[in-house]
This record gives C-alpha cells, structure tokens and sequence, in this order.
C-alpha cells in the first residue's frame, strides 16, 4: 500500500497567498491509500481547521487521513486542547493521531509530536532562555484554555512524555517494521546548520535511535528538506513549508518526500 506522510502544508499560508499546494500532484495523489500529517495543518485551529481539513476531504476519502498536531496547530489556542483538535478531526471523518499507532500490512506507525529536550547543543538552560525570547511558541501557544503562559520547561515535559510512550511502543513485539513519525526533529543528522534556537526544533535522539532500531523516523518541523542516517534507520525531513519558500515547479517533488511503499524492500525511495 502506498503511504505519504507529509507535514508543515500550512493550509491557511497558501490559501492566503491563492496558490493550492495539491494541485500538481493531482495525479500521485490519487494512488495514497493513507495521508498522514505530521504536523502544522494551519494556525489558530479553531478559525482556520474546518478550511484546513475540508480541503484535505477534496483528495481523498477521510478516513485515510490523519492528523498529527504540530506546534503552529496550538497557535492562538493551548497546549491543553488536544480533546477539542480530536474532536474537529473526528467530526471530519479523519483520525487524531496523537501518542497512537496505525498499522498498514505490515508497517507500524508510531505518530507523537515530541517537541524537543532543549539538550542539542549542551547547554538546556540557554537553549530554553533563547526559545523563550525568540520562538512564537512560548508567545502564541498558551498552557491552559486560562491563558497561562507556556514556557520550553513544559513542551520539555511534554517531550519526555512523548520519548517514554515511542520507547514503550517501539520495545512491544511487532512482526514487522517500524516507522517513526514525529512533527519535531529527532537528529542532528537532518538538522543542516546549529544555531542558537536549533534545540527548539530539534533533539539529539541518536543513541535511542542506535538502542532501538526503527525502520525509518519521518520528520517535519524544520522546513529544511533534508536527509541523515543514524547505524541504519535513515531520517528525513518531509516538510512542505510557506509558498514563498516553494517555486510552483518544486512543490510536487517536496509534498511526495515521505512517498512510502509498505510492500517494497526499502520503504522510501530517499
């Protein structure tokens, strides 16, 4: 079966900007049997969902789709409402995804967020203080429906919450492969360039990786289209990204980065 996992589509940016992201890969898009969004749908759900997964409803059937939230999903809403982003995805017909596995023939999918542990460049405390200065996360996003303030020290707790659910997921038995998805980066392998704010979209997850062995880990986040292997699992950013960063002739080749064949020897073609 064939299986596209992709993310950042950033629905309400081309809308905004009246260009259709789908539109050239009309074609490929036809033979997806699962659609799998890896994150950053569209900000402010509440306004902006409903446009954002009726378009999705235009390619393919519902109830092949499904949405895994990434950070610009809790823009002008809060970390807390994962109940309510559920609810608009099922009411579409489509599956949340959050802290869950999906199983196609023999390939499972192991689907969290994960944000980031702050750790990449070795120094945690630094890492937060830049994020909490420079990063809309921790200035759109708040912690409850109350408004609290979101601060990197809870996405870190979210992290860790997340990393424990992939590892408890990963070391169950399972007959097959294992794929990986995640909205937030889980190697410098694919990270391009380290900056200061680089530990807010990416964690060094390269010894879990080597531990456990996933199959592939598929990514988004960083809207750097680019590749890394850890010992053998190979990672990849399947980001989309902002129509000002894509010529129309490119799009089609980024949306199908995470084009995946479950019945092929090596998953992905990348």
């Amino acid at each position: 079966m064939h299986v596209l996992v992709t993310a950042d589509l950033h629905l309400d940016t081309w809308q905004h900007a009246a260009r259709d992201p789908f539109s050239t890969a009309l074609p490929a898009l036809g033979a997806i049997d699962v659609l799998i969004v890896a994150g950053d749908l569209a900000n402010n759900p509440i306004r902006n969902w409903p446009m954002a997964l009726n378009r999705l409803s235009m390619l393919m059937e519902p109830r092949k789709i499904y949405i895994l939230p990434g950070n610009h999903d809790y823009y002008h809403f809060n970390i807390s409402g994962d109940e309510r982003l559920r609810g608009m995805v099922e009411a579409a017909g489509m599956n949340w995804v959050q802290k869950a596995v999906i199983e196609v023939e023999d390939v499972r999918f192991l689907c969290a967020t994960l944000w980031t542990d702050f750790r990449l460049s070795g120094d945690e405390v630094a890492a937060q203080n830049a994020a909490a200065r420079s990063m809309n996360d921790y200035q759109l996003i708040t912690r409850t429906a109350a408004g609290d303030r979101l601060l990197p020290q809870h996405t870190a707790a979210i992290h860790a919450d997340h990393l424990a659910w992939l590892t408890a997921e990963i070391d169950r038995p399972f007959d097959g492969r294992t794929v990986i998805i995640t909205h937030h980066g889980p190697s410098p392998s694919a990270s391009g360039p380290i900056n200061q704010v680089t530990p807010a979209f990416v964690s060094d997850l390269d010894a879990w990786i080597l531990q456990h062995k996933p199959d592939l880990w598929l990514f988004g986040h960083t809207h750097r289209h680019l590749s890394g292997t850890v010992g053998l699992t190979p990672i990849i950013n399947v980001s989309l990204g902002y129509p000002s960063e894509l010529p129309e002739g490119e799009v089609a080749d980024i949306l199908l980065r995470g084009l995946l064949d479950t019945r092929a020897p090596q998953l992905s073609g990348r």
